[in-house]
């Protein structure tokens, strides 16, 4: 169903899709029952669209629904990678995808590696991980936010253990913790499988004092890392090569 969804929006929007993927709480691993389905996507134009002087639309936006899709224009997409922009490195490693160029986007991810800046990346989670710890507060949180805080939290760990790309896949991250903590993470996923978004859970103060505990330190070492490599001559050859093929 998503396939033909994607399928018909491309020629309604006479496109070419690369690449699409699952997005957000689906992909990371700890979607609740009403969990939208956040489908990310890669799309060219036929040549013509690009010989142009005119600046035009790059995106395309659809909702309908739970199905929320959201597509970048390859020149855009690689643009994004080349700033070591953390979504757009992000959905090119989602395990759930629809839609895959297998030789394009084996050759894309290689890009986005090269992109990948260790120290703009921490400094993207450090943002999101400090917005949704301030969500914490009260006697009862939700489970969503609580989950977002700890992805964001332990991808900046992983940076600065591994001073690689953090798995996607939030479960991939848990060796970084505790066994105990662990075990707690593991029940509350299972707890929040079974409820929407909306459900309300009293404070887990094991974990929340974890969040707290790994965002100082992500902050203390933020700018110790180092930048990413971005290769402009392979980056132009691969949109040429896409485009003209």
């Amino acid at each position: 169903m998503m396939i033909d969804k994607l399928n018909n929006l491309a020629k309604d929007k006479k496109v070419s899709i690369l690449y699409a993927c699952e997005s957000g709480s689906r992909a990371w691993g700890f979607a609740s029952p009403d969990s939208d389905y956040d489908v990310r996507f890669v799309y060219t134009h036929p040549l013509d669209w690009y010989l142009s002087v005119s600046e035009k639309k790059d995106t395309i936006d659809i909702m309908d629904g739970d199905f929320d899709a959201v597509g970048w224009e390859l020149r855009k997409k690689l643009r994004l990678l080349k700033k070591s922009n953390v979504p757009a490195l992000e959905h090119l490693f989602s395990p759930i995808t629809y839609i895959e160029e297998s030789e394009s986007i084996k050759e894309l991810r290689a890009i986005a590696e090269d992109c990948f800046s260790p120290v703009a990346c921490m400094y993207h989670y450090l943002s999101m991980s400090k917005k949704y710890e301030e969500k914490l507060t009260d006697k009862k949180v939700k489970l969503k936010s609580l989950f977002y805080a700890l992805r964001t939290a332990l991808a900046g760990k992983w940076i600065l253990e591994h001073n690689t790309m953090p798995p996607v896949v939030f479960s991939k991250m848990l060796s970084l913790v505790k066994k105990d903590e662990e075990d707690e993470i593991r029940n509350l996923m299972a707890i929040k499988s079974e409820n929407n978004e909306s459900y309300l859970h009293s404070r887990n103060e094991k974990i929340i004092e974890l969040i707290t505990r790994v965002i100082c330190t992500n902050e203390k070492y933020a700018k110790s890392l180092s930048g990413g490599n971005p290769d402009t001559d392979r980056i132009d050859s691969f949109l040429y090569k896409t485009l003209t093929k």
